[in-house]
């Protein structure tokens, strides 16, 4: 197999819409990261094909940082609610389990709505299992709109140095399978259309519009890539990416 790339960043979301976090290791399974984006509130008014109350609805949320209380095992083992026990931060430095009812009546109050939370052992994703994205992508990007962008404000699960250094590589992936590391096999299945989300500083949630309309205008809308994930196991930061 031929080398394409390296895994320099690592990252999991362990509440749908909030802060990510980065990881050394994790285990990939078939519904995603183990742990990624496993918690989530609903708007209980929102639309039936968008539900999630995200930063699209309260841009700060992306402040909110959320942390497992204990590390999710990398072998393969059966989990149950109680181990995914996950303590938030808020942007006040306030702390509180995601799964307190108080948490919740937080989160109303602040944003105006009337929520309801959700706990999945699946990912609770709006496509695909996973998300990669190319680090030389976001160096082109920022060239583009003339901004210093975050990598995170893409929310990628695999942030990749690939070996060409070429700028948007992923998207030439689509369609083709890849290994990462000793056992992980993904099939590329389409490029990730994008929302107003890329707008978003990871760090402070002001707004760049130009990074939405940049990409809605030059790149039909997709920065970074989607895929299935073909066979499980553990996938390290610093892995190898190879073509299959």
């Amino acid at each position: 197999m031929e080398q394409i790339g390296t895994v320099r960043r690592l990252r999991r979301y362990p509440v749908k819409g909030m802060a990510g976090e980065d990881i050394e290791a994790a285990r990939v399974t078939f519904a995603g990261l183990l742990g990624d984006r496993v918690f989530a509130f609903v708007d209980a008014e929102g639309p039936a094909k968008f539900p999630w109350m995200t930063a699209r609805k309260g841009r700060d949320m992306i402040l909110f940082r959320p942390r497992f209380l204990s590390e999710l095992p990398l072998e393969e083992s059966g989990l149950f609610s109680a181990d995914y026990a996950a303590e938030v931060t808020t942007p006040e430095g306030e702390k509180a389990r995601v799964d307190d009812p108080e948490f919740k009546r937080l989160l109303e109050k602040r944003y105006g709505k009337t929520l309801e939370f959700r706990h999945s052992e699946r990912s609770m994703m709006d496509t695909y299992p996973v998300s990669i994205f190319g680090l030389a992508s976001v160096r082109a990007l920022s060239k583009e709109t003339g901004l210093d962008l975050n990598p995170l404000r893409f929310r990628a699960n695999f942030y990749v140095d690939w070996a060409s250094d070429e700028s948007f590589f992923e998207d030439h992936l689509v369609g083709k399978q890849l290994r990462i590391g000793e056992t992980v096999a993904i099939h590329i299945a389409k490029k990730d259309a994008r929302c107003v989300m890329i707008t978003l500083d990871p760090e402070t949630a002001a707004p760049s519009p130009i990074v939405f309309e940049k990409v809605a205008r030059d790149h039909a809308g997709c920065i970074g890539v989607y895929g299935a994930v073909l066979r499980e196991g553990i996938v390290r930061a610093g892995d190898p990416v190879y073509a299959a």
